[in-house]
């Protein structure tokens, strides 16, 4: 997912639906956004991040020059992004959800399901 990512420097004001922060699918750490505006891949890709609204766009440094921006929410501890055309053919919005920590592969799915996606992932 995050291969294909490529920014701006974060504008985010710090509250609580703040993306700053690492965020984790279940032992792997994807990304981690920094209050200054930029960002780290888990595997060890840097960029930069913005935020406008509900709108998080993220610039990897991987020569692509390529941006993509996603929906987001903070819901709870949860980061969830709706990430357009990274769906698997006939579903290309994919909501994606990302803990603040890292959780058990045997227990991801259970933490999961007890979170409640944000209205844009309906």
């Amino acid at each position: 997912l995050f291969a294909s990512l490529a920014g701006c420097a974060g504008d985010d004001d710090g509250d609580a639906s703040s993306p700053i922060g690492e965020w984790w699918s279940a032992e792997a750490m994807l990304i981690d956004m920094n209050e200054d505006g930029t960002l780290i891949t888990g595997e060890g890709t840097s960029g930069t991040w913005s935020t406008d609204g509900d709108s998080l766009t993220w610039s990897l440094d991987n020569g692509d020059d390529e941006e993509v921006t996603f929906s987001y929410a903070v819901e709870g501890d949860w980061l969830w992004l709706k990430c357009p055309g990274c769906g698997d053919g006939d579903d290309d919005d994919n909501c994606i959800s990302l803990a603040p920590e890292a959780i058990n592969e045997s227990e991801w799915d259970a933490r999961e399901d007890e979170q409640t996606p944000p209205a844009m992932c309906e």
